[in-house]
């Protein structure tokens, strides 16, 4: 019944937005290549859910194809209506290329379906990227075509990887996927959206608040709900959350709230480091800031998909990687000539506290490989230390984004809109 209902789904898409298109005359006969693109998903659908193609067979490589088509169309589309957003495709293909390479490539027995789903990661890669870059269009080909990459990472973790329980999460984000992006072509008759520049800016701080007492809620459910002994934050690393396997027990419920809150927190600070682009003074600063912002995100997403039992190296390199993009931000933020809009003794005041915080981090670090030091509880609470100081950074600037896009904003000035980079709430 299920496979039933699917192949009458996408045809019933389909008939509404080829009425959409021929109704909407010539402002709509591009939409025709998106269109070609939605029905393209129905081959993928055959052979992937009415046949049900196992995952080593020529069946499934079809099926695989069919939604490269799709992918393809939709890029073609995109392309022609907009630029990309380099930064998103770099974020990206940073953190799901480690995820393909250390966790789905091993567990993938044949060289040509290993080649095509790398391929496909790709495309997908490129649609997201095309859809949250510059572009007038609907903003449901960007929730769209990222809850296709969402529906497909799901996919990996629940078929392939055979994480529980996540494959239950295919079904309903894909068929969401597959109804914003007829939305977005429904939607050709209207008129392109006008710049929205200023309500970014007032939406990117809001999305921050709620987003950080969410992300606080799954952090405190998962040590709660930490299997064995009561989790100490004092005495463990955070990352023991996020293990496929604590004190004997599989896949435990921490593990999915630790994921989803840091994967949660990655999307948050994309979503805010375009809008926090305003407080930097000069094409150059923004541009740095930005890229920093898109390493950060890229690491955070990374230290979720890879957990450090499953690869301590890779973890670590996510670890390094948000660091490090945090780090760039910052500096980025310190000086007058960057950022002459908050208090001299703010902005080195932040600096200073971090330094130090990295520095005693390190420390104990270094202290504990020579043994001088144990590991417990110097590291762990200092972790937590940086980790909360990261945490006031971004609600500090958030905060004062909200005051200031309350105020009447002046013409040509920074808080009218000029100085959110490329407008887009995302890392690119």
């Amino acid at each position: 019944m299920s496979t039933v209902w699917l192949m009458g789904f996408t045809p019933a898409l389909l008939a509404v937005t080829a009425v959409a298109i021929v109704r909407g005359g010539k402002p709509c006969r591009p939409y025709g290549l998106a269109w070609c693109g939605l029905a393209a998903t129905m081959a993928g659908d055959y052979f992937l859910a009415v046949k049900a193609s196992p995952l080593h067979s020529g069946g499934f490589l079809c099926g695989v194809a069919g939604f490269a088509v799709a992918q393809a169309c939709w890029i073609a589309f995109l392309r022609r209506h907009g630029q990309a957003s380099l930064r998103m495709a770099a974020a990206l293909l940073f953190s799901l290329g480690i995820l393909f390479g250390v966790r789905l490539l091993p567990a993938l027995r044949s060289a040509p379906l290993a080649a095509a789903l790398g391929g496909y990661l790709l495309l997908s890669v490129a649609s997201v990227s095309y859809a949250c870059g510059t572009h007038r269009l609907s903003r449901a080909w960007r929730y769209g075509l990222c809850l296709l990459l969402f529906s497909d990472a799901m996919i990996g973790f629940g078929h392939i990887l055979r994480v529980p329980y996540l494959g239950r999460l295919v079904g309903v984000t894909y068929l969401a996927s597959l109804l914003l992006v007829a939305a977005a072509i429904a939607r050709c008759g209207r008129a392109p959206r006008g710049p929205s520049k200023i309500r970014e800016l007032r939406l990117a701080p809001v999305a921050v608040f709620w987003g950080c007492a969410v992300v606080g809620v799954l952090f405190l459910s998962a040590m709660w709900l930490c299997p064995g002994p009561a989790y100490n934050p004092c005495m463990r690393m955070l990352s023991l959350l996020g293990r496929t396997r604590v004190n004997g027990v599989d896949f435990p419920a921490c593990h999915y709230l630790f994921t989803f809150g840091l994967a949660l927190s990655a999307g948050i600070v994309a979503r805010f480091y375009p809008a926090l682009s305003c407080f930097a003074k000069g094409a150059a600063a923004k541009r740095v800031l930005l890229w920093g912002g898109a390493l950060n995100a890229a690491g955070l997403l990374t230290i979720a998909l890879v957990p450090e039992n499953v690869d301590g190296l890779f973890h670590n390199v996510g670890c390094v990687a948000a660091v490090a993009g945090g780090g760039v931000v910052l500096l980025v933020l310190t000086p007058q000539r960057t950022n002459p809009g908050v208090p001299r003794g703010v902005r080195w005041g932040w600096l200073a506290w971090c330094v130090t915080l990295v520095a005693l981090f390190e420390t104990f670090l270094v202290g504990h490989s020579l043994k001088l030091l144990p590991f417990a509880p110097y590291v762990p609470t200092c972790q937590k230390g940086l980790i909360l100081t990261f945490v006031a950074w971004i609600a500090y600037y958030a905060a004062v984004l909200f005051l200031k896009t309350r105020r009447t904003p002046r013409r040509g000035s920074a808080w009218g809109g000029e100085g959110i980079g490329d407008g887009q709430p995302t890392v690119g």
